[in-house]
C-alpha cells in the first residue's frame, strides 16, 4: 500500500539553486581546510583528530500470521564513516566533517508481508549504495554554544530524536510516523538524505534550540542512485524548528514543529475533475522522556510522543507513542535492556473517505506493539530478538492482525586517531569518537 504524497512541481527558485550551491560549496572548502589544520604544530585536546567506523547489521523477521501473507524477509545495512574534528582552522571555532557511505538492501516484510504503516523494521529499504550524510559542522564560543551545520543531512539526526525509544526496531520510534510520511519522496531522513542547513544553540545549562532547512523532495525516483543533488528542481524545503530541555532527572522534553514551502495535491485530488494544489503541508509534534524507577542495579526509563500533520495530504494525522525500557536487568549484565513499546496512528477522515470510495474498507488506526530485548554479546557484537504485533494492518480492516518475530544482530568497531595525542602524551588511550 502506497500513502506517501507527491509534491507538485514548482517553477526553478535562483535563491533556492544558490542555497544549495553555497551548501556544498563551503562543505568541500571544509574539507580541504582539514589538512592545514592538521598541519598545524601545536598540541590541541584529545578529542579532536580523525575517528572512523565500520558497522554491520543484519536483520531477520519473519510475519508468521495476518497481514498480506506469510513469510520471512532478511535485511541488511553495512555503514562505513569517517569524521575528522580540528580546533586550528579558527579562534574559538571547532571544525567536524562527517562522511557516511551506507548499502542497504534485502527484502521488504513489511510491503511484501505485514502491509502496515507503521512499519516493523527501521534498516528496510530498497537495495542500493547511499552517500548517506556529507557535512560540515562549525561550533563556535569554545566548546560549542552555537553551531551551524550543513551538509547532506539526516533530519532525524537533529529533530525527533529519540533516547529511550531508539532501543526498538520499529521505525516510528525513530521518528513518528506523521513526520516520516510527508514529502514527495519522503523527508531527508534514512536512507534518503538531503541537502540541508542547521543552527543549534543553548540557552541555559538545560535548554537547547535548533532549526533547520531541507531540501523538500530528497533524491530521486531512482532508488538505485548513490546520490542524488538536482538543484534544478523547485520542490520547496521543509523548515522545522524544535526546543528541548534536559537534566540530571530528565532524558528529554521537547517540543518541535515542521513545514513545506511546497504546494501539495490533496489526498482526493485523483477524484476531481480540475486538482488543486494547496498549501498548508505542515505539523508538530512533543516528546517527554523520564527516568521512572530503580530496582538496584536496573533503571526504568519511559517516553511519551505525540505529532499531528494535516489531513489534506497525510494518511496519519495524528500519532502517538509510548515506550517503556528496562537497562540492566541483570546486575551481571550492565549493557543490555528490555523493552515494551506502542505506536498508535490515527488516519484522516480524508484518507478514509478516499479508501471508501476505492472500495477499501478502512480503519480508523493502526496500531503497533514491540516487545524488544537488547544483549551486548562484546564491544562489537550485539543480538536484539523481538515480537511484533500489528492491529489493523495498513488500516485496512480486511487485513487479519499480524504477529511478526525477529532476531538483528550488529556488529560494529570504531577507531580513533586523536590530533597529537601521541606527540603531547604516547600512553594516553584512544579517545570515543565525537560525530552522532
Amino acid at each position: 500500500m502506497s500513502w506517501s504524497v507527491k509534491s507538485k512541481g514548482l517553477d526553478v527558485n535562483t535563491e533556492r539553486r544558490n542555497f544549495r550551491r553555497v551548501v556544498f560549496a563551503v562543505s568541500l572548502l571544509a574539507l580541504a581546510a582539514l589538512g592545514n589544520a592538521a598541519r598545524a604544530d601545536e598540541g590541541t585536546e584529545a578529542d579532536t583528530g580523525l575517528a572512523v567506523s565500520v558497522g554491520y547489521t543484519g536483520d531477520l523477521r519473519r510475519n508468521t500470521t495476518g497481514g498480506l501473507a506469510v513469510g520471512s524477509a532478511y535485511s541488511d545495512m553495512l555503514d562505513l564513516g569517517a569524521s575528522w574534528t580540528s580546533d586550528k582552522l579558527f579562534s574559538d571555532t571547532r571544525l567536524t566533517t562527517n562522511l557516511s557511505v551506507m548499502h542497504v538492501g534485502g527484502d521488504d516484510i513489511s510491503g511484501e508481508f505485514v502491509g502496515d504503516l507503521h512499519g516493523v523494521n527501521n534498516i528496510e529499504a530498497p537495495d542500493a549504495w547511499h552517500l548517506y550524510e556529507f557535512w560540515s559542522e562549525f561550533s563556535f564560543g569554545g566548546r560549542g554554544n552555537t553551531s551551524l551545520r550543513l551538509g547532506l543531512l539526516d533530519l532525524n539526526a537533529d529533530f525527533d530524536t529519540p533516547v529511550t525509544s531508539a532501543l526498538f526496531v520499529g521505525p516510528a520510534h525513530g521518528i513518528g510516523t506523521e513526520v516520516a510520511q510527508t514529502g514527495g519522496n519522503g523527508p531527508a531522513i534514512f536512507p534518503v538524505t538531503g541537502i540541508g542547513i542547521r543552527f543549534a544553540g543553548e540557552m541555559g545549562e538545560a535548554l537547547r534550540w535548533r532549526v533547520g532547512a531541507f531540501e523538500g523532495t530528497p533524491g530521486d525516483d531512482d532508488e538505485a542512485s548513490f546520490a542524488v543533488v538536482d538543484v534544478a528542481r523547485g520542490e520547496g524545503s521543509l523548515l522545522i524548528g524544535e526546543l528541548e530541555y534536559a537534566s540530571d532527572r530528565v532524558n528529554k522534553i521537547s517540543l518541535g514543529a515542521w513545514s513545506y514551502t511546497a504546494d501539495f495535491d490533496r489526498l482526493d485530488s485523483g477524484l476531481a475533475t480540475a486538482p488543486q494544489s494547496q498549501d498548508g503541508n505542515r505539523g508538530a509534534y512533543a516528546l517527554v522522556d523520564l527516568p521512572l524507577a530503580r530496582f538496584g542495579a536496573a533503571r526504568l526509563d519511559g517516553s511519551l510522543r505525540v505529532g499531528f500533520a494535516d489531513a489534506r495530504f497525510n494518511a496519519v494525522d495524528q500519532y502517538a507513542g509510548a515506550t517503556l525500557v528496562l537497562s540492566q536487568p541483570f546486575a551481571a549484565r550492565p549493557d543490555d535492556a528490555l523493552g515494551f513499546a506502542v505506536a498508535y496512528g490515527r488516519t484522516g477522515d480524508l484518507y478514509r473517505a478516499v479508501q471508501d470510495f476505492a472500495g477499501i474498507p478502512a480503519a480508523s488506526a493502526e496500531t503497533s506493539f514491540e516487545l524488544t530485548y537488547r544483549s551486548s554479546l562484546s564491544s562489537w557484537l550485539a543480538l536484539a530478538p523481538s515480537v511484533q504485533f500489528v492491529h489493523n494492518p495498513g488500516a485496512d480492516l480486511a487485513m487479519r492482525d499480524a504477529w511478526v518475530v525477529g532476531l538483528r544482530f550488529e556488529l560494529s568497531h570504531e577507531k580513533s586517531w586523536p590530533m597529537f595525542a601521541q606527540r603531547a602524551a604516547p600512553e594516553a588511550p584512544s579517545v570515543a569518537r565525537t560525530d552522532e
